[in-house]
């Protein structure tokens, strides 16, 4: 589909398309960071060079479009937790124990970023795939970094949606009972989590469904 989709993309709008992850054609290209590194500058100069050719679409950045990336990868979950603390480089030691890059949690990216409106610091991620690293063991591993060196957490937030099933894992770990009500078990998880302004409908499945006018599945 995301194959079918990308050379559709670039045949109605005549712009460059790049296929990642497991959409990808070449094994260089399964990382969409990977795929980015040369940034928008750097494409426009080397589009047209042997090994930096889209898979679909001309040889060159469209004028107002630039290029396009299409994949096929599981649901992200952008998810991040802030430490009780403003030292960045703490946030910044705990990013590099956690991401998979630096030998931490598999399918997890990390950065250690200062807010200031908030006067703490911040490990900001992406869950790649939650079922093979889930967010209770990444906000488990994360509190236990940082109550190595006497931090504790603030909270935690979600950026956008999470599947229904991400946060239900969840609810198991804590042993919230599976026949209590849907919306409770994820406000149980939540909690457990300290997500900051949470609501049901920040599951996935939740938000389509209302969208749609009908129950969840």
């Amino acid at each position: 589909l995301a194959r079918t989709f990308g050379a559709r993309i670039a045949e109605r709008f005549d712009l460059p398309v790049y296929l990642y992850a497991r959409a990808a054609t070449r094994p260089d290209r399964v990382v969409l960071a990977d795929l980015r590194r040369p940034q928008f500058e750097g494409l426009r100069e080397t589009i047209g060079q042997h090994g930096r050719e889209p898979d679909y679409g001309p040889p060159h950045v469209h004028p107002t479009g630039g290029a396009v990336a299409v994949g096929a990868r599981p649901f992200l979950i952008a998810y991040n937790i802030n430490l009780a603390s403003p030292d960045v480089d703490l946030a910044k030691r705990i990013a590099r124990r956690v991401r998979e890059s630096s030998g931490g949690l598999p399918r997890v990216q990390a950065l250690g970023l200062p807010l200031e409106e908030l006067g703490c610091a911040q490990v900001s991620m992406n869950l790649l795939d939650f079922s093979v690293t889930s967010l209770w063991l990444v906000w488990e591993t994360v509190r236990a970094l940082a109550a190595d060196e006497g931090v504790e957490l603030r909270e935690s937030e979600l950026i956008g949606l999470a599947p229904l099933a991400a946060l239900r894992d969840v609810a198991d770990h804590i042993d919230i009972p599976a026949d209590r009500p849907v919306e409770a078990r994820l406000r149980a998880a939540a909690e457990w989590l300290c997500i900051r302004d949470f609501r049901p409908d920040m599951a996935l499945e939740l938000r389509l469904a209302s969208a749609m006018g009908g129950p969840a599945a």
